[in-house]
């Protein structure tokens, strides 16, 4: 029996890598990113210290990753999809 789906078609044909409107990395990413690090470094010797926050907001991260490896090892409700072989 052979499967035939058309979802599990893919693409793998190399897309072009450059300095091109599709590049990840632009010249306005990098000044917005260095503009953030240089108030990371200015502004905190000016601004006033601030109190320590509650506990039960310290405690949000880490309900946050037990909650993130609850999902990660939960079953998952998709039904597996088993492909026989293609050999006639």
């Amino acid at each position: 029996m052979r499967v035939h789906d058309e979802r599990l078609r893919f693409d793998v044909t190399p897309k072009p890598m450059g300095l091109t409107g599709s590049s990840l990395i632009t010249a306005r990413s990098v000044a917005v990113l260095l503009f953030l690090s240089l108030f990371l470094l200015i502004l905190p010797p000016f601004l006033p210290p601030l109190p320590p926050p509650p506990v039960t907001l310290l405690l949000l991260p880490l309900l946050l990753m037990v909650l993130l490896v609850f999902l990660a090892f939960s079953p998952s409700n998709e039904p597996s999809l088993a492909v026989d072989s293609l050999d006639p």
